[in-house]
């Protein structure tokens, strides 16, 4: 990296950068200004400042945080942008070792929320992590924390943790995520549902089922029903691409490790009746 580009980055970094409300608008005056002739008198010239303009476009939110939420709030260019980094951080003493990658979000306060909560959560991890290796000395241990964006549509955004912990055996589990483009809030699972509903014995009853319907159909499969007392509150969970709930439960939680992260798919029809009068008509 020269001078020049230092000099760029630290700019941004300190700096606020106040992005023109008709930014997205001027583009699309240039081209209804030019007519067919001399489109195609300029058309190199044309593809050069676009060339230009992209790479400015792509460039200014990965180094301003206060230009990427500016371009955020511009109506119809918002969910067009994602900008996103990574908080990274590796340990190997040559027995114990750890590798965790989560991404940072930005773009408005819920952002801000869901990476308060990240961070707090893979500090806790971390914090255990060289406890462990205090406590096993040269025994073997293995931390591994990944991301993947489950949704992004123009309504609805999903983030998924996974995390996988080895010592004598492998432990994974994951967190989720949620935000609600449309009003702007970090969404939980009973943020979904009407007060005053049991939406928490509707969806256990159809998972004990699901789990009962399952064994039934394979004698071989190692859920634990007779010790499953009901999902959490706050259950983990995500959206299908037919907007139903998925609920998802960490590794021994439910069933036995060989059956790694049990998932149910919940239909809608279950459970619409106790939904919020905004999300009646679907989510994503």
């Amino acid at each position: 990296m020269d001078q020049f580009d230092e000099l760029l980055h630290q700019r941004a970094a300190e700096e606020s950068f106040p992005l023109p409300e008709d930014y997205a608008g001027r583009v699309f005056q240039t081209c209804a200004a030019l007519d067919e002739n001399s489109r195609r008198r300029q058309r190199r010239h044309w593809e050069t400042w676009v060339a230009a303009a992209l790479a400015l476009f792509i460039t200014i939110p990965n180094v301003s945080p206060s230009a990427a939420a500016a371009m955020a709030e511009i109506p119809g260019l918002g969910a067009l942008v994602k900008v996103v980094t990574f908080r990274s951080y590796a340990y190997n003493d040559g027995h114990s070792s750890m590798d965790i990658s989560v991404p940072e979000l930005s773009g408005s306060d819920a952002a801000d929320t869901v990476n308060q909560e990240v961070h707090a959560y893979t500090d806790e991890l971390m914090t255990q992590f060289y406890k462990d290796c205090e406590r096993i000395g040269n025994g073997y241990q293995d931390l591994r924390v990944s991301s993947v964006v489950l949704t992004n549509t123009d309504t609805w955004f999903t983030l998924r943790i996974d995390a996988t912990q080895t010592e004598a055996s492998s432990y994974a589990f994951s967190r989720f995520y949620h935000i609600d483009k449309a009003t702007g809030q970090m969404i939980s699972l009973r943020d979904l549902f009407r007060d005053g509903t049991d939406y928490v014995s509707v969806l256990s009853n159809e998972v004990l089922r699901q789990v009962e319907a399952q064994m039934s159909a394979n004698q071989a499969l190692a859920y634990f029903p007779e010790d499953f007392a009901g999902i959490d509150a706050e259950q983990n969970f995500y959206l299908d691409a037919n907007g139903n709930l998925v609920l998802v439960f960490d590794e021994f939680a439910i069933a036995a490790g060989s059956m790694g992260m049990p998932e149910f798919t919940i239909e809608k029809n279950i459970y619409q009746d106790l939904l919020k009068e905004a999300y009646q008509k679907g989510f994503v």
